[in-house]
């Protein structure tokens, strides 16, 4: 469809209902109210809002919003390197780049192993075997570890791409294997009391 001219741009008054957007704000992880900068309307719609909790701009055009709001959840006590990475992943399955997001949760078991202390350069399985023995892999986890690797490792060498509910699994097996590692012990450490010092 050919563009419809600049007279097809409206710039409503925020204080009306047309003047407001609500929507997931994939800057802030926050639904938010964005106050919208200008509307277009000439056989389908792009509205342009600015979040009224971060202030960063988004882009809904017919149906589909820029930037889209990042799968998977947020997770507590990451190292920030773990971090980094976990993040990429969120981003590429948001842009539907499933291929990319395996490959990064595949890496991420690499970043683990080594933020709990195996050397870097060296072969991927033994970095799996390096939290097995150091009792962050439990026997029943080893079977969705393992798909996380099998999954990664077809990304890596294999022409087949995989499709979304594939890439979907690995974010979400990758997300439980940070939660139970990272967030469970910054969890314990924020609300179990501390002992008391002799004395008080």
């Amino acid at each position: 469809m050919a563009f419809g001219g600049t007279k097809q741009i409206t710039h409503p008054d925020t204080r009306e209902p047309d003047g407001q957007f609500t929507y997931l704000c994939a800057h802030c992880n926050v639904m938010t109210s964005g106050l919208v900068v200008a509307r277009y309307y000439y056989g389908h719609t792009v509205i342009w809002a600015i979040c009224n909790n971060c202030g960063h701009g988004s882009v809904y055009d017919n149906g589909v919003l820029y930037p889209n709001s990042k799968f998977g959840p947020i997770i507590e006590g990451l190292p920030k390197d773990v971090l980094n990475a976990y993040e990429e992943a969120r981003s590429c399955f948001s842009v539907n780049a499933f291929t990319a997001c395996e490959l990064v949760c595949r890496k991420i078991l690499m970043h683990v192993a080594v933020d709990k202390g195996a050397k870097e350069d060296e072969a991927f399985s033994y970095y799996l075997s390096v939290l097995e023995e150091k009792g962050y892999i439990t026997p029943p986890m080893k079977k969705w570890v393992g798909l996380i690797r099998k999954h990664g490792g077809k990304a890596t060498h294999l022409i087949e791409a995989p499709d979304q509910g594939r890439a979907e699994g690995t974010l979400m097996f990758t997300a439980e294997l940070l939660r139970l590692i990272y967030e469970m012990e910054h969890m314990a450490d924020k609300y179990i009391p501390k002992p008391k010092n002799k004395g008080e």
